[in-house]
């Protein structure tokens, strides 16, 4: 059985996304919406395809090998909006926080890298899906190699999916014949110049009857109709740079190893902070016990969501020799806790149903203070929490009627922050 590999136009899916999507924010005030919908796409496709590799691939700013050859390639093309031009860093980054694969190459677009990398691989017996929104891309089809085109509208995605004979169902010409259709047109949207006075019409016509624009001009006195053939006369050489232009290179020389782009678990802890950050709650519920399944702490993480558990825990960290402890504060408010026992199980409890925030601060009180505060200035010193956690703690001490606690946080606290004492009645 063949194995399977994704390959993802960056830019395309998230222009598509950008488009098709309506303008999200998080808290900071950055736009999310294009990484928001590229990530949706993302899943549906592992989630249909059940890939054993993913890689994706994105153009640099840099010019191409086409602009040399044509200066004015692409050249009719508005900037790329700020909105959207933000969040492509920031979708590298949370592709590479999944241990998904980028691949770039100096002097060629991302069509080129995919075009070489998805021949390469059908040719050692692997199925590819080439995952983009441009047309341009149908000309890779083959009986190993499907075009996937998803178009979102309103939040919804719909996916037309190409190989050859669906190509030449569609646009009445071969996978390859369409590059010469492309090349008789032009493409205003990559200011390719094609011929003049041929339209995609006649230019279908042309190479259904004649098989490519080579062989149409061996017959040029065949050629239908005179308009026609007047204008791929006078302009062949156009029509030859166009092709050209319009070709997807396949031998470009870029490193590639199928199982650096393996598809592990995307749900890295790495990832999880980016989805918090994003603020993209549909997609945080994907993220469990498997968000940390593929790094280094497999073994010694564990998230707890249950009441249960966390008391077994609480009543080991007891025992335990040594404890490291973090409270997560947003906004004044415990929404997590995170301990280590004895440096080696480490666990996050988040603050949900009975574990209220208020009850992992008491838990924590209970385990670290005790009227012992020098051990809070330990933990302080090995980084652990700062002075929201202080804050936290004073409340405590002093809630908990702890004097000899309160006086050493104080100290504590003045001694960091400048703190100005004042009176507490216990």
């Amino acid at each position: 059985m063949r194995k399977k590999l994704i390959l993802i136009d960056g830019h395309s899916i998230l222009n598509r996304a950008f488009y098709g999507v309506p303008d999200l924010t998080n808290a900071e005030g950055i736009h999310t919406n294009a990484l928001y919908g590229f990530l949706n796409i993302m899943f549906r496709f592992i989630d249909e395809e059940k890939p054993d590799y993913i890689t994706v691939a994105f153009d640099l700013s840099a010019p191409t090998f086409r602009h040399k050859e044509y200066a004015a390639y692409k050249g009719t093309r508005k900037p790329m909006p700020q909105e959207l031009h933000e969040q492509v860093p920031v979708m590298k980054e949370v592709l590479t926080a999944m241990g998904v694969p980028i691949l770039t190459k100096a002097g060629y677009e991302a069509d080129d890298i995919l075009g070489t990398i998805a021949k390469r691989c059908a040719a050692e017996g692997v199925e590819v899906s080439i995952v983009s929104g441009d047309r341009d891309l149908l000309q890779l089809a083959d009986t190993h190699i499907k075009i996937r085109m998803p178009r979102t509208s309103k939040g919804t995605t719909e996916i037309r999916d190409y190989y050859p004979e669906d190509v030449k169902a569609e646009y009445q010409v071969t996978p390859i014949e369409f590059i010469d259709v492309k090349a008789l047109m032009g493409d205003t949207s990559d200011n390719i110049p094609g011929v003049p006075s041929i339209g995609e019409k006649t230019a279908t016509s042309l190479i259904t009857t004649y098989g490519s624009i080579e062989n149409a001009y061996a017959h040029i006195d065949e050629v239908k109709p005179p308009r026609a053939q007047k204008a791929l006369r006078e302009h062949y050489d156009m029509a030859q740079m166009s092709k050209d232009l319009a070709t997807i290179r396949i031998n470009c020389e870029i490193g590639f190893s199928l199982e650096e782009a393996k598809l592990d678990s995307l749900y890295t802890p790495e990832a999880y902070q980016y989805m918090k950050q994003l603020e993209f709650k549909s997609i945080l519920q994907k993220f469990g016990e498997d968000a940390f399944a593929s790094s280094e702490m497999e073994k010694s993480f564990r998230l707890v969501n249950d009441f249960g558990e966390a008391q077994v825990i609480f009543d080991r960290a007891q025992r335990a020799e040594e404890i490291g402890a973090q409270l997560v504060i947003e906004k004044g408010e415990v929404v997590a806790l995170a301990l280590c026992l004895d440096g080696t199980s480490i666990y996050a409890i988040p603050a949900v149903g009975f574990l209220t925030g208020q009850y992992l601060a008491e838990e924590l009180e209970r385990l670290i203070l005790e009227d012992d505060w020098e051990k809070i200035g330990k933990l302080y010193e090995n980084e652990w929490f700062g002075e929201q956690e202080l804050e936290v703690f004073l409340k405590l001490a002093e809630e908990w009627r702890r004097p000899a606690a309160l006086m050493g946080l104080l100290h504590l606290k003045k001694e960091k922050y400048g703190f100005k004492e004042k009176k507490f009645e216990l």
